[in-house]
């Protein structure tokens, strides 16, 4: 929330300005009162851009969230069809290491346990790789496998290849989506690291100048200097 309070600091600091009148007339054309209105508008824009960015960033990432949530359970029913198959086991055990890696979780090995002691209960350890991109690259894999087993033909819809390959396409159309809108809001939150803190002639640097420029004209003691001065401004951290 610094950016907005910077932003409503330097609107006050405008129209303290503003009110000066005649008074407030630096040289310098970028402290002028209408320099001062034009940056004011510039990085108004640039965080309404950056709002817009935002919003258009959690639309897409929910809706990836959304497309992705069913992935884990499906390639289980996957991997259910394929052994009802009868499809060989070397088949079967390459489509449950994709499965098993889709899911997050590891083969765990157990020494053989005594006839009379109960097993433990089975704990799935968190696999490496569960970003989405994985996810997909996993699922892709999986699908691959199935394509080449010719006894695989489901009378499921959403587990024929057919509607397995659409759910693959929507995963990855999902992932683009979200790059290219983290790429829009990276873009955006440059722009208006530029219009307030970085570029030539920012707002933080401008707003020190506002106040240095009253002190000079009306004194470190005097009312008008008092109240530029007491207007704040934060500079976020690099």
């Amino acid at each position: 929330m610094s950016h907005v309070k910077n932003l409503q600091s330097f609107e006050k600091l405008l129209g303290i300005c503003t009110g000066y009148g005649g008074t407030y007339n630096p040289g310098q054309q970028n402290l002028q009162v209408s320099a001062l209105t034009t940056l004011m508008r510039q990085a108004r824009e640039s965080l309404t851009t950056v709002n817009a960015a935002k919003t258009a960033y959690d639309n897409a990432t929910n809706h990836r969230e959304v497309t992705f949530g069913d992935v884990r359970t499906l390639s289980t029913r996957i991997l259910s069809a394929l052994k009802a198959t009868g499809a060989l086991q070397q088949t079967v055990s390459d489509a449950r290491v994709m499965v098993r890696k889709i899911n997050g979780t590891k083969k765990v090995n157990r020494k053989p346990l005594p006839s009379n002691e109960a097993p433990p209960a089975i704990k799935g350890r968190t696999a490496n790789g569960l970003d989405y991109a994985s996810l997909v690259f996993h699922f892709s894999k999986l699908l691959e496998t199935l394509t080449a087993e010719s006894r695989y033909q489901p009378n499921e819809s959403d587990l024929q290849l057919k509607g397995l390959i659409g759910k693959l396409t929507a995963m990855q159309k999902g992932n683009s989506l979200v790059t290219l809108a983290e790429v829009d809001l990276n873009k955006a939150r440059q722009l208006r690291d530029g219009v307030l803190y970085k570029a030539n002639g920012n707002l933080y640097t401008t707003a020190q100048a506002v106040k240095q420029y009253a002190k000079s004209v009306f004194g470190t003691l005097s009312d008008q200097y008092r109240k530029v001065s007491e207007v704040p401004f934060t500079k976020p951290r690099t």
